[in-house]
């Protein structure tokens, strides 16, 4: 199957440069630095994550696991730098060997997909990580998976979604929702719920602190949540280090909305003398720029609230000619 082209989509983009964020604040859990973690993920074909990775936090270990001898084969070429170690095999199956013992880590479970297995890798690493390690899962949330079907298909989707999550599900009778939005939350409640069967809040020493959560569509609506593995007396410190970070989800919330407009280079940097601003960023941004992006004013400022606040996590994209 071809691999989708995730290093050109501006959403996963902003969702990309987030995580980078919250990575930026582990330090402050235990005064250490970035050189005690390494970084696992499913880096795909060009291995972008290592390499915004290795430009930004050079001194972090990196592992990508690629399943796909094909892939496998192009990360080879594509591989950033020699500190990154490239494994061919299954996520599953790594992380059922994977013993950290003291070592801290960064995984992101980066899936396309909407399976049962996925939540179960990211519970057995819930069970797994050393304390102070951030554990970040993506999956699809799109509601036309089961909505946009024939009555009869429609139904047997919704029962088959029912049937394979109903153990994480606080009311296995209810179906998917219609709308991304509550959609996303429902999947953020599944994983809350998972998180809770591997690490009880009544008779764990651990918890799992959400940090982030946002959904966010590049053609198909992904939903993705990033948390902190801890000693329960560790959360208030994982707590002071969000807590000035404007994307924060500590107590599990709705997931934030990424949609970044498509805007020129002469637009952005236009609108660059203007930012930040906190007073109503959409109508701001509007009135600086002098005509509408969208249909209407309305969805004009819904799009520039979303350059507003996504502004510093959001690539410029340049054609080049080889």
């Amino acid at each position: 199957m071809s691999s989708p082209a995730y290093h050109l989509r501006s959403n996963k983009a902003a969702d990309r440069f987030a995580l980078l964020e919250a990575i930026r604040r582990l330090p402050m859990l235990d005064g250490g630095d970035l050189q005690g973690y390494t970084y696992f993920g499913l880096g795909g074909p060009y291995l972008e994550d290592f390499r915004l990775l290795y430009d930004v936090f050079p001194d972090i270990r990196m592992v990508s696991i690629e399943r796909e001898e094909r892939v496998y084969r192009r990360q080879e070429f594509h591989r950033p730098c020699r500190t990154l170690k490239l494994v061919w095999d299954d996520m599953s199956s790594y992380i059922a060997r994977y013993d950290p013992g003291a070592d801290k880590c960064i995984f992101w479970l980066d899936y396309t997909g909407l399976e049962y297995s996925y939540v179960q890798d990211f519970q057995a690493l819930l069970g797994t990580v050393a304390d102070n390690s951030m554990v970040k899962i993506t999956l699809r949330s799109d509601p036309r998976d089961y909505w946009t079907l024939g009555p009869p298909r429609m139904k047997k989707k919704a029962r088959r979604f029912r049937t394979k999550f109903e153990s994480v599900m606080l009311d296995p009778s209810v179906p998917p929702p219609k709308l991304a939005k509550n959609l996303a939350y429902f999947l953020q409640e599944m994983l809350q719920v998972a998180t809770e069967q591997v690490l009880p809040p009544t008779a764990s020493s651990r918890t799992f602190v959400p940090v982030s959560s946002f959904y966010y569509s590049d053609g198909t609506w992904m939903f993705t949540l990033t948390g902190i593995v801890c000693e329960i007396a560790g959360r208030q410190d994982v707590e002071r280090a969000f807590a000035d970070w404007a994307f924060a989800n500590l107590e599990w919330g709705q997931p934030k909305k990424i949609a970044v407009p498509v805007l020129s280079t002469k637009e952005r940097l236009h609108l660059q003398r203007l930012l930040p601003t906190t007073a109503t960023p959409g109508k701001t941004l509007r009135k600086g720029l002098g005509y509408l992006t969208e249909n209407d004013a309305q969805r004009t400022e819904e799009a520039l609230e979303q350059y507003a606040a996504f502004h510093r996590y959001s690539p410029y994209f340049i054609r080049g000619v080889p």
